[in-house]
């Protein structure tokens, strides 16, 4: 008899506990409303060189500027995103009277249910116009489209 009432005890906890897990992760309030999460994803930028970099991280199709960051020699920046879409850069990269002007290729983030983008750009720069990215005019790295 004290055997099946320790069982039977042991079973009422382990169905408390479950209860308040439950509870606990599930917002019971807000059934069939979306819940926006919290997580973002981030792009890491990396300027390896001694040259001063002011990078725009642009959305493709003409949807204009994102962000702006400045990131001194050998340092690095940081970009945070909400959603999923797609970007690319316009860099200029400035040391003394020296100054050149690029453009990357696109780059899709991820941030949504299926998960979310965790990336790096690194950027090596060297004198003259060679390196990777098409070389863009002054007027182009100004505009924000």
């Amino acid at each position: 008899m004290i055997k099946n009432f320790l069982a039977c005890v042991c079973l009422m906890v382990g169905f408390v506990a479950n209860g308040y897990c439950q509870g606990w992760y599930s917002n019971n309030s807000n059934s069939g409303k979306q819940i926006q999460s919290s997580v973002t994803a981030s792009l890491t930028i990396q300027n390896r060189s001694s040259y001063a970099l002011t990078v725009k991280i642009m959305r493709t199709g003409g949807r204009g500027l994102y962000q702006t960051l400045t990131i001194a020699p050998n340092s690095s920046g940081y970009v945070s995103f909400s959603k999923s879409d797609s970007f690319y850069t316009k860099t200029k990269a400035s040391k003394g009277l020296e100054t050149l002007y690029k453009k990357s290729g696109s780059f899709s983030i991820q941030c949504d249910e299926r998960g979310y983008s965790q990336a790096t750009l690194q950027f090596y720069v060297s004198s003259g116009n060679g390196g990777s990215g098409q070389s863009i005019s002054k007027s182009e790295f100004d505009s924000n489209k």
